[in-house]
């Protein structure tokens, strides 16, 4: 049940979209950083679905939504769920509350910089024909502490050719049109895990646009009860589901040598794979290759191929005490594509 709503005529400028499950350690300060964000235009509206926390997250709630709901300019409302019923249920329910076109996510352990609102409305009022628009992010622990901060890479065209491989928009920090993502059916609660990745892929396949922008809005906070840190086997499973239909609509179908999981880790390069894998790997994004000649503009193949490059380099020198020969290969195909990326 909804507590604190606002009235049905309200009008915001942007909601904000979160929903929290025992989120109670972090759940403090990361509410401190939504009240600190700065008011745009026709004021903001914060629509939280507690989804059936049993931890001090209701409470917390709801202190946050009385002081919001008594200033200028601010609403909120927080509609909670007896049970869990997963994070793209929630956000679903909680879509159906929001009141403007334009709606922020964020997540109940990130902290968010004040401005960020401001920057990402002004942006997609600018780009009338972006669907979604993400930013850039910093990794912080657990304590807070920075780790690293990310530019994302940028470009409608090149992140819809890359969602055949990776995830390039950064969820909390994405600012989204409702009616864009509702004509697609929103968030599919079969996704447990990569909800977000399934929701770009399917706007991009309608064909939406979807970009980051290079400022960093989010600080993005890492530990061991993170979802993406505890999906587990039959998590990464269910992820790949979404570059391997993108991969099939691509090339038309998937032979049945065709190895997705393998073409996706060679490509992004983050985990040592073994020489089998890598093999695997190489022939499907070969495959990939061969048709975006004839498809991508000169610019997506140099970024593809200036990528593959990396990959395979990082690779091989995993490799080159370990099987020699097959990294003597990876650096063949690195020298080959880095030369032919230079040279578009």
């Amino acid at each position: 049940m909804p507590t604190s709503t606002p009235g049905p005529d309200a009008v915001v400028s942007v909601s904000v979209l979160m929903a929290v499950h025992n989120g109670a350690r972090f759940l403090p300060t990361t509410l401190a950083s939504l009240a600190a964000l700065e008011t745009p235009g026709d004021g903001v509206q914060f629509v939280i679905v507690d989804d059936g926390s049993t931890d001090d997250s209701p409470s917390l709630l709801e202190d946050f939504v009385r002081e919001q709901n008594s200033l200028d300019g601010r609403c909120a409302v927080c509609v909670r769920r007896a049970t869990s019923e997963g994070l793209a249920s929630a956000l679903n329910l909680g879509i159906e509350h929001c009141s403007a076109e334009f709606i922020a996510r964020a997540d109940a352990d990130d902290l968010y910089v004040a401005d960020r609102l401001l920057i990402q409305l002004s942006a997609m009022q600018t780009r009338s024909d972006l669907a979604a628009l993400s930013c850039g992010w910093r990794r912080i622990d657990e304590n807070g502490q920075p780790l690293q901060t990310r530019i994302p890479e940028q470009g409608p065209d090149w992140l819809a050719f890359q969602m055949m491989f990776m995830n390039s928009l950064l969820h909390p920090g994405v600012m989204f049109r409702r009616s864009a993502v509702l004509s697609v059916g929103g968030y599919d609660p079969a996704y447990w895990t990569a909800q977000d990745s399934d929701l770009w892929a399917r706007l991009v396949s309608a064909g939406f646009l979807v970009d980051n922008i290079p400022d960093c809005l989010v600080d993005y906070r890492v530990h061991t009860k993170s979802v993406t840190g505890s999906r587990g086997d039959k998590g990464r499973i269910l992820s790949l589901t979404v570059p391997g239909r993108l991969q099939h609509a691509y090339l038309g179908g998937l032979p049945p040598e065709h190895d997705v999981k393998s073409t996706v880790d060679l490509y992004q390069g983050f985990c040592r794979m073994d020489p089998a894998e890598i093999k695997a790997g190489l022939k499907g994004l070969r495959r990939i290759e061969r048709l975006a000649m004839t498809r991508e503009t000169p610019d997506i193949l140099q970024r593809f191929r200036s990528r593959l490059s990396r990959s395979c380099s990082l690779h091989a020198r995993w490799l080159r005490r370990r099987a020699p020969l097959l990294a003597l290969r990876l650096y063949i195909h690195a020298t080959r594509w880095r030369t032919v990326s230079f040279s578009v």
